[in-house]
Parts: C-alpha cells; sequence; structure tokens
C-alpha cells in the first residue's frame, strides 16, 4: 500500500506541474491562451479506487465563471500517449486542452 501512496503522489505531482489552474474566480475582458508544445511524452490517469487526473500542457478553470473573454488553444501535442483508464473510479486525462468548468 506504501507504494501505491507513493507511486500515485509522484503522478499527481507531475500532473500538476504542467496545469495552469483558476478556481473559483471571475474572469472577464480577458485572452485565456495556451501554448504549450506537449512530444514524445505519455499522460496517463489511472483510476483504480478514486479519480485520478492527469494533464499535460493543459489550462483547467474550475468553478470559475468567464466572460466577455478571449480564448486560444495553439498547443502542439505530437508523438504522445494520452491514456485514461477508470477501473473502480473515474480517469481523465489531457494533453494540451482548455477545459472551463
Amino acid at each position: 500500500m506504501k507504494k501505491l501512496t507513493t507511486l500515485t503522489a509522484i503522478v499527481l505531482g507531475m500532473g500538476v506541474s504542467t496545469l495552469a489552474l483558476a478556481e473559483g474566480s471571475t474572469i472577464q475582458q480577458s485572452t485565456i491562451s495556451n501554448r504549450a508544445t506537449v512530444q514524445n511524452s505519455a499522460n496517463i490517469a489511472t483510476g483504480v479506487l478514486g479519480s485520478a487526473e492527469a494533464n499535460q500542457g493543459s489550462v483547467q478553470i474550475k468553478g470559475s465563471t468567464v466572460k466577455q473573454s478571449t480564448i486560444s488553444n495553439q498547443a502542439t501535442v505530437k508523438n504522445s500517449a494520452n491514456i485514461a483508464t477508470g477501473v473502480l473510479g473515474s480517469a481523465t486525462a489531457n494533453q494540451g486542452s482548455i477545459q472551463v468548468k
């Protein structure tokens, strides 16, 4: 169990390192831009007993309000694997994406 916890922490840390987050704010009259380059990589999320999320070069706006803004996604993803597997939970894997939830 200790190995699984350590591995999960490492994977979550790696996933968040290339993810820009904005939560609970109001974004107004702004430009949201993603110009990430993801190349020769593997992006894997496995939800075994809970949910898992893996992101590379992604912009995620969650629980925020976006008004009168421009969203531009010019991300480049080449030779990359993007895998999400939900065994007993849910899994999400994103590369070079913009999400507004």
